[in-house]
């Protein structure tokens, strides 16, 4: 929605109402680039909404909205990597600093996103490089593992910095492989800083 009876008036009630939807949207640290189908979809629907008008008379405005329909932003790292995949654009950018809470979901093996089977998946910082902190605290697993890669997947990760925060002695990891031909296969430079795990890879 973008008219207003604000006493502001459109323009300017306008220009304040999309900037705090985006800055709110942008805080979120994980990043997917749409196709071009989805952008017209979106681009469409936003000409038809009230008030679209006065945004796109503003052409430093235009250029904020546009820039931001081009992508749409995450809390979750495999609701990312899961959109990522499902569009065929399979690149996560990581935006800033962030820390993963321990899922809720719980069992020997703790996963915080899964890479399915026969799956390429790029981890990229954006203005980075940038630090994923992830929270072990589940007493009752084995093991905390970042990634859990499915057969033959393929995980390459760039100018991302990891950081595990354990309790009771937990063993963490980056990421879970497999063993075997089918093992999965993680990618990363010689760079990468890690602190608080027992093994970048297991």
């Amino acid at each position: 929605h973008f008219g207003s009876r604000s006493a502001l008036g459109p323009t300017v009630f306008t220009a304040l109402e999309v900037h705090h939807a985006i800055s709110r949207a942008m805080s979120l640290p994980f990043e997917v680039e749409l196709g071009m189908a989805d952008l017209s979809i979106y681009l469409w629907a936003l000409r038809q909404a009230p008030g679209a008008d006065e945004v796109y008379r503003q052409e430093a405005l235009r250029k904020i909205v546009v820039a931001f329909l081009s992508s749409e932003r995450f809390k979750d790292l495999e609701h990312a990597v899961r959109c990522a995949l499902a569009r065929h654009k399979p690149v996560v950018h990581l935006l800033r600093n962030v820390i993963l809470p321990c899922p809720s979901r719980t069992g020997r093996r703790v996963i915080w996103c899964s890479i399915p089977s026969d799956s390429c998946v790029t981890l990229v910082s954006r203005g980075g490089p940038w630090r994923i902190r992830q929270i072990c605290t589940d007493s009752a697993a084995v093991s905390h593992s970042l990634f859990g890669l499915g057969r033959r997947a393929r995980l390459s990760i760039r100018d991302v910095h990891f950081q595990a925060v354990t309790k009771y002695c937990i063993p963490a990891d980056v990421a879970a492989v497999g063993m075997g031909e089918e093992a999965g296969v993680v990618e990363m430079p010689d760079d990468v800083q890690t602190v608080g795990y027992i093994a970048m890879i297991r």
